[in-house]
């Protein structure tokens, strides 16, 4: 990877920090205060999970942070959090005029398992950042639980010892650097990964948690073990219950999106189903903004699919609501 083109790479003051994150105060510089900026709770309206929303004020800050990350040139099937790559672009990747064997796997609480001292020795090492500036670096993109406006500490030493998490102290969640970070800072292991399944011949795409191979030959137990031994080594776990293999003849399901016996992509039949839901409920309610932010993510993420799907219901969703016409 292009470390020189990211504007973080070498520096060594922390005003040049400032002016670069565009921030005047230096409370954003210290952990203690970040924890202070972030809530994190259990989300459990579905499958629990560690949320940790930032506030809007230092969210700002993540952004900026993020833009400059994204200036390190990263390989083409790596989609964690990457300008103009999308979900689907990572199932795309699989595509084939042959049919192909596919094996996926996901690491388990991942961003919660990305600790703080593999954050600082990304900025420290890769970027070759001052201490004091990597130390920034780690404090704006990582949190402290233990040091945060929790909702309830205790649900969530709970959560992270139930997914067997032994740190408290690590990469945000809910911030908008951590996808990408989630990237750089593991790239030793997941360059381990693509050295070997090169050598097999094997396609692999990255997209955040998820890492999926697939291969016109069978993919043997052999690689299996051998991802599950690099990812082990470096301290992260595999989610055994989304392991998944599939064979030549078999839909495939790739981050969200369907790979069919044919080879093509294809919309998810439930994603279907939310935008009819949502298309009817905003006919019959024209003025309810809620509903239409929703329509128009869901039909996006459908075309991200199939450029040319529901091309009736998105113009539906992106007019004005006094225009709006119902839409088949």
């Amino acid at each position: 990877m292009k470390y020189t083109d990211c504007p973080l790479f070498g520096l060594k003051s922390k005003k040049m920090l400032k002016h670069l994150l565009g921030v005047k105060e230096s409370k954003f510089f210290k952990q203690n205060n970040v924890a202070e900026m972030v809530e994190p709770y259990i989300d459990r309206t579905g499958k629990p999970r560690l949320i940790e929303p930032p506030q809007s004020e230092l969210k700002n800050v993540q952004r900026i942070l993020k833009s400059s990350l994204g200036k390190i040139e990263v390989p083409g099937n790596v989609f964690s959090g990457i300008k103009g790559r999308s979900y689907a672009d990572n199932a795309r990747i699989h595509q084939s005029d042959h049919l192909r064997y596919l094996f996926k796997i996901d690491l388990t609480a991942f961003f919660p398992s990305i600790r703080r001292e593999t954050v600082y020795r990304f900025f420290y090492k890769d970027l070759c950042c001052s201490p004091d500036v990597a130390e920034i670096l780690a404090n704006l993109t990582t949190i402290d639980v233990q040091k945060s406006n929790a909702r309830n500490f205790q649900e969530i030493q709970a959560f992270l010892s139930e997914k067997k998490v032994n740190c408290t102290n690590h990469l945000i969640s809910g911030a908008p650097t951590s996808q990408i970070l989630s990237y750089l800072v593991n790239h030793d292991m997941f360059d381990e990964m693509q050295t070997l399944a090169d050598k097999c011949g094997i396609t692999m795409s990255i997209y955040v948690d998820d890492v999926t191979f697939s291969s016109e030959n069978y993919i043997s137990s052999y690689f299996k073990h051998a991802i599950f031994s690099i990812i082990q080594k470096y301290d992260y776990q595999v989610s055994i219950k989304k392991v998944k293999s599939y064979s030549k003849l078999y839909p495939k399901l790739v981050t969200g999106v369907i790979i069919d016996a044919s080879g093509n992509l294809a919309i998810k039949n439930s994603l279907r189903r939310k935008i009819a839901v949502e298309q009817e409920h905003l006919y019959s309610n024209p003025e309810d903004g809620e509903c239409r932010q929703r329509l128009r993510g869901l039909v996006t993420a459908a075309r991200q699919v199939d450029r040319s799907a529901y091309p009736n219901i998105h113009r539906f969703a992106f007019s004005a609501p006094h225009l709006s016409t119902r839409a088949k």
